[in-house]
């Protein structure tokens, strides 16, 4: 699926039109060719006389075929066929299949008997570990550095303070609070070459049971949903809460140009976490809020 992604992004990076004609903008979607059976053109989107692709398929705007790049009225309503979407899939996702065009979840990790999926263990290692062999992630032959295996797929940030955390700890006291309190948790605590903390310092790559639970590598919060992932729940406290925050989040969105909401919410289900955060556990593995 991943390399179906890639050769779709290198097919929209291509120019349609060759010659005198002008050359189309990057991720532009491929022109002058007829619709594959695998997607389905709504009525409202126009065909040539060919029944191909052309640019009224997807724009709206009179002579956009005709109007220089630098002209066209990018945030017109009618740049998009339909307008208004809140992100350009759902646009996309009007011609083609969505659930055909999703990436697997590499996380799940096993089927329906319990059995581990091999071919997911290869996204990150060389080869399908040994599990009984590996004693840490030295042993585990992944293709990328701690610092960036999860980058392939996930953002650096992909939540609050997750690219703060990404550094070596700023105290040697910190370093022997880890190893002190990950023994007495019973869990490991992964850290870079250089003793960054890394996504998988507190989450844990595997789902439940790949590794056995007993054991350190495996010991994690148990996701009972991981398709789902993280899951929340409305709280009684959200307007107290919200109301606490009305005043600094209008200061950041003031400093950073931006229009940030605050909704406040309880966790009903952590994701492939090595303990709960949601108690604070999995934080006083670092931290000691008692200084």
């Amino acid at each position: 699926m991943l390399l179906l992604r890639y050769l779709f992004l290198v097919l929209l990076a291509m120019p349609a039109f060759a010659g005198d004609a002008p050359i189309l903008p990057p991720l532009h979607h491929l022109v002058g060719i007829e619709p594959s059976d695998a997607i389905e053109i709504p009525d409202a989107f126009k065909l040539g006389e060919q029944g191909e692709l052309i640019c009224a398929t997807c724009h709206g705007l009179k002579d956009i075929d005709k109007t220089p790049l630098d002209e066209v009225d990018t945030e017109s309503a009618d740049f998009l066929v339909g307008g208004g979407y809140r992100k350009i899939t759902g646009f996309c996702y009007r011609c083609h299949d969505e659930k055909k065009v999703q990436r697997d979840n590499i996380h799940l990790m096993l089927d329906e008997s319990g059995n581990i999926k091999k071919k997911q263990c290869e996204f990150c290692h060389e080869e399908v570990p040994d599990r009984e062999k590996v004693k840490s992630h030295k042993d585990a032959k992944l293709r990328l550095p701690l610092t960036t295996i999860c980058l392939g797929c996930h953002l650096k940030d992909p939540h609050f303070n997750a690219v703060e955390h990404q550094v070596k700890p700023a105290k040697d006291e910190m370093l022997k609070l880890i190893e002190k309190n990950s023994q007495q948790q019973g869990i490991i605590v992964p850290l870079s070459d250089k003793q960054e903390v890394v996504c998988v310092s507190c989450h844990s790559p595997h789902q439940y049971g790949v590794i056995d639970p007993s054991t350190p590598a495996g010991k994690q919060v148990k996701t009972k949903d991981l398709e789902k992932g993280v899951d929340y729940k409305p709280h009684p406290w959200k307007a107290v809460v919200t109301a606490d925050k009305l005043d600094r989040l209008a200061e950041f969105n003031q400093q950073h140009d931006m229009n940030v909401a605050f909704s406040y919410q309880r966790i009903v289900q952590e994701t492939l976490l090595r303990l709960p955060a949601k108690d604070g556990q999995l934080c006083l593995v670092c931290h000691d809020f008692k200084d």
